[in-house]
Order: structure tokens, then C-alpha cells, then sequence
């Protein structure tokens, strides 16, 4: 089963998720005056590119006015590429680029708040997923269940229903949250209310730890370790769409190289996580270790709290940071 649905995304993948790289120069198109964090707009078509857009209140009261630079004749200028340059699994890089300093261009922005946010919160999010992907085959094969492999993969059915949710909770929702939250607020849009719904993961991914912990000691039935399971599957998608966009929207300049260091941090995470939850859950036994995850957890997404209410302030000072090396 696990094959199956694998073999469906790479496919779908690979055909309908077009290459969108071009070489642009990024300082151009979003103007020599503007640094990072002072652009937030959700809607890129309600001004031209003469005019001044208001775009959000800065915390000493003044309305921050950015005027676009980008020049529309020399993107007509790009030509359109086609759908097997899309395609392609190889792009050719511009000549100038230094593969070195493309490395290590991303390493300080994990100093900016939302990055190191976003970073922990995809971490955690995946690490419990991993945790129990790795000891499910430990368990539904063993006594009491006894199942055969075939069956155990369609614990997967709960997972993926949990990831579309999280997908609808991090996305549509989010955004109609933000947008009505935009509407309150005299048409102003602020990152910070996209972090308001980490409440719905918050409480639904500990408590399906705590259910599959609870339901693995306890031997209770297998629709107990599904439904623990596909819990913790909502935030696999929920948290992540929620925590990249927030960095996106607070740092969209630096928004590609904070997007790279985020998913590289939380994949060394995962992978040390992998090589010692089995130890760790055979030494602390379920309960203890799936009750200690689900702490970590909501340790960790209540750092939404400060970020909500202190976010914008952090944005504005954060913005004349000058720690990133040039594009």
C-alpha cells in the first residue's frame, strides 16, 4: 500500500510540479530601498508598479509606504519556458553563481526569530511522525496483533487523511483567517495572524501522542493506534505550511535561503531522532516517551504566543540586521 501511494505522489510530482526557477535579480524587483521584513502584502495586483502602497503600520505608529521599482518591460523580456524545460530534473545555473557561498548564505538567518520558529516547530512536527513510522512495524507485527506486512501498511490510510487535514488547517483556513483578521484590521495584513491557528495542532497533535502512547501500552484495539496516528499526522502539514509562510510573509527577501536552512535543520533533526527512538521508548517504555512528546510539543508551539504579540516589533528591528551575505 505504502508503495502504491508513493509511486502515485512521484509521479504526480514529476509531472505536475513544474520547475519555477529563473535568474532574477531580486534587488531590482523589489526595489533598492526596501530591506528585509518591510513588505507585507497578501495581494501583489493591488497596486502598479508606479505606485506607493501602504502596507503595514510599523511599531512607532508610522505607516510604512514602499515604492515598487520593478520595471515591467525587461520581465516580458524572459522568455517563457517550456513544458520539458519545466520538466527537467536539471537546470542550468546562472554563470556567476558561487555553489560555496550558496551554502553558507543561509546559515545566519537562524538568528531571526521567525527562521528559528519555523525551524523547531517543522522539526518537532516531523519527528513525531518519524517515531512512530519507525515502531508501528514493532508493534502491529508482534503479539497481540500479529498482523503481516501487508496489512501493518495501512496504517498509512489515517496518515494521510491526518496530512490532508493539516494541509486544508495550514492553508485554506489560515489564509481565510488572515484575510478576515486583514478586513478587522482597516485592510492592514500582519504575518503574526497566521500563528493563531497553531491552537488546532497544538491540541490535536499531543493528544493523539498521548492516545497512541496510552494505546500501545495498554495493547487497546488497533483503531486506538490509527487514530493516535493520524493525530499526529495534522501537524506533519499544518505546522510546517503555517510556520514557512509566517517566514515568507516577515522576511520575503531573504524568504528562498530562510526556506533552505528550515528544511535542512529539521531533516538533521529527524534523522538523529531516528537512530535513537527505539532506544529511548524501550528504556522510558510508551507512556513516558509519547507523554514527553507531546510536552515538547506545545512547549514549543507555545512560542507562538510571544511571536503574536511581539512578532511586528521584532520584524521592524530585525530588518537592519545586516548578517546576510550578498545575493
Amino acid at each position: 500500500m505504502a508503495v502504491i501511494f508513493t509511486s502515485i505522489n512521484f509521479i504526480a510530482v514529476l509531472l505536475f510540479v513544474p520547475e519555477t526557477q529563473y535568474n532574477r535579480d531580486i534587488s531590482k524587483s523589489l526595489g533598492s530601498e526596501t530591506s528585509a521584513g518591510s513588505v507585507q502584502t497578501s495581494d501583489p495586483n493591488l497596486a502598479s508598479s508606479s505606485e506607493l502602497v501602504k502596507v503595514e503600520k510599523s511599531p512607532g505608529g508610522k505607516e510604512a509606504e514602499v515604492a515598487s521599482q520593478t520595471d515591467a518591460h525587461p520581465a516580458l523580456q524572459i522568455p517563457k519556458k517550456t513544458w520539458l524545460q519545466e520538466m527537467s530534473l536539471w537546470n542550468e545555473l546562472p554563470k556567476d553563481t558561487n555553489l560555496w557561498e550558496m551554502f553558507i548564505r543561509p546559515l545566519p538567518l537562524i538568528v531571526y526569530p521567525a527562521v528559528m520558529f519555523s525551524f523547531l516547530t517543522y522539526a518537532v512536527s516531523l519527528a513525531w511522525v518519524v517515531a512512530i513510522n519507525i515502531l508501528n512495524s514493532f508493534i502491529l507485527q508482534a503479539p497481540p496483533y500479529n498482523w503481516k506486512p501487508s496489512i501493518n501498511g495501512l496504517i498509512n490510510i489515517p496518515a494521510l487523511l491526518g496530512n490532508l487535514l493539516g494541509s486544508v488547517t495550514g492553508g485554506w483556513l489560515v489564509d481565510k483567517y488572515s484575510d478576515w483578521r486583514a478586513r478587522k484590521n482597516n485592510g492592514v495584513f500582519k504575518p503574526e495572524s497566521r500563528l493563531v491557528l497553531l491552537i488546532i495542532p497544538a491540541l490535536i497533535v499531543p493528544a493523539g501522542c498521548i492516545l497512541f502512547g496510552y494505546g500501545v501500552a495498554e495493547t487497546m484495539h488497533w483503531t486506538t493506534l490509527f487514530f493516535g496516528n493520524g493525530m499526529v499526522s495534522v501537524g506533519l502539514t499544518a505546522v510546517p505550511i503555517i510556520g514557512m509562510t509566517y517566514v515568507s510573509d516577515a522576511y520575503l527577501p531573504l524568504a528562498p535561503d530562510a526556506l533552505l536552512l528550515v528544511n535542512g535543520l529539521k531533516n538533521i533533526v529527524a534523522f538523529g531522532f531516528l537512530h535513537g527512538v527505539s532506544d529511548w521508548v524501550a528504556s522510558a517504555g510508551y507512556i513516558n516517551a509519547f507523554g514527553t512528546q507531546a510536552g515538547v510539543y506545545v512547549a514549543i508551539l507555545a512560542l507562538a504566543i510571544p511571536l503574536f504579540f511581539f512578532g511586528e516589533r521584532v520584524r521592524h528591528t530585525t530588518s537592519l540586521w545586516k548578517i546576510v551575505l550578498r545575493n
